[in-house]
């Protein structure tokens, strides 16, 4: 079975980072709690890949609130993407 997957909204920011795969899930619920600053995608469970798309104009804020999850015990590193 094959599986689809939406496509990126065209005007957000796309980060994708790297987190501890226990945590993708509190990451995820934590993204969930601020209405419209981003939504976050499952890349690779495996590899705790995370594909993060950030709302238009929303980026300062998004970083801020991740360096502050970072100095609260849920780190993330950005991760580059290959050309």
């Amino acid at each position: 079975m094959a599986m689809t997957t939406s496509a990126a909204p065209a005007d957000a920011t796309r980060v994708l980072l790297r987190v501890e795969p226990a945590r993708i899930v509190d990451l995820h619920a934590l993204l969930e709690g601020y209405d419209d600053l981003a939504v976050l995608r499952t890349l690779d469970p495996a590899a705790a890949i995370v594909e993060v798309f950030v709302s238009p104009g929303a980026e300062g804020e998004f970083e801020l609130l991740r360096q502050a999850l970072g100095r609260e015990g849920l780190p993330t590193a950005r991760v580059e993407e290959e050309a």
